[in-house]
């Protein structure tokens, strides 16, 4: 198995690349704004790789599933997301996918959707979806267990930052046990949706740790962030701690 992180540009998700012997999938494509762009730097990481074969989504936002129409017409493949999350995209909907905050449009994709659990052969490996509401009702991660790869998307929008739940069909409670489940694994490597990778599993533990201690805080105290937390701007799709607790 190959895992390729494309780092996003301005607002993107990091696009991620994972390929089997038979069959390559592209994660989180990012906004339409950059996507011709996100095609080239694809296609110069498919060199001896298997062709692309479908776009999974972590979950409905215009800023990792915004690309999606425009990358599933170049390659002719289908585009899957949870079953939550398809309405919002087979109608190209501005409020729950967030792209009216970016001030764009919602380029509508036929979506398919998946199950919690289902799995994704690609030869020689798989994706599991696992479930993982709470910055979205459709929020999942995709497990690499034969890699221990955690692909997270905004349940860890990137180290040391806390997920928002106050988005449409955000949910606090379901963030701290998505996060909860998380726990339970034996991570050694974790993908957020926007930051650098966490290697090594006593470093992706320690982050887990902390934000399911900081979001179990705020939960006790009824949604209310700390003061000093800034207040992020409406294209952000996390919460920036103040004082940070991750280096």
């Amino acid at each position: 198995m190959r895992v390729v992180r494309l780092p996003g540009i301005h607002h993107d998700a990091s696009c991620i690349l994972v390929s089997g012997e038979g069959e390559t999938v592209i994660v989180d494509p990012g906004t339409s704004w950059y996507q011709a762009n996100v095609i080239e730097r694809i296609e110069a990481k498919l060199d001896g790789q298997p062709e692309v074969s479908k776009i999974l989504l972590t979950h409905r936002h215009y800023d990792t599933a915004g690309a999606s129409k425009h990358l599933s017409d170049y390659w002719g493949v289908s585009c899957h997301i949870h079953a939550d999350g398809v309405n919002a995209l087979r109608g190209g909907d501005l409020f729950t996918t967030w792209a009216s905050r970016f001030n764009s449009d919602m380029p509508a994709v036929n979506a398919v959707p998946f199950d919690d659990e289902e799995v994704f052969e690609l030869g020689n490996g798989s994706l599991e979806v696992i479930h993982t509401p709470g910055h979205t009702s459709d929020s999942c991660c995709f497990w690499i267990e034969n890699e221990r790869i955690l692909l997270a998307g905004d349940l860890i929008p990137k180290r040391g930052h806390i997920s928002r739940w106050d988005l449409p069909t955000g949910c606090l409670p379901d963030l701290v046990e998505s996060i909860d489940y998380l726990l339970k694994m034996e991570i050694e490597q974790l993908v957020p949706g926007h930051g650098e990778t966490i290697v090594g599993a006593a470093a992706v533990l320690a982050e887990l740790e902390q934000q399911f201690e900081v979001l179990s805080e705020i939960l006790e105290s009824k949604g209310v962030r700390p003061k000093l937390w800034p207040r992020p701007h409406p294209t952000c799709n996390w919460f920036t701690p103040e004082p940070p607790f991750s280096e």
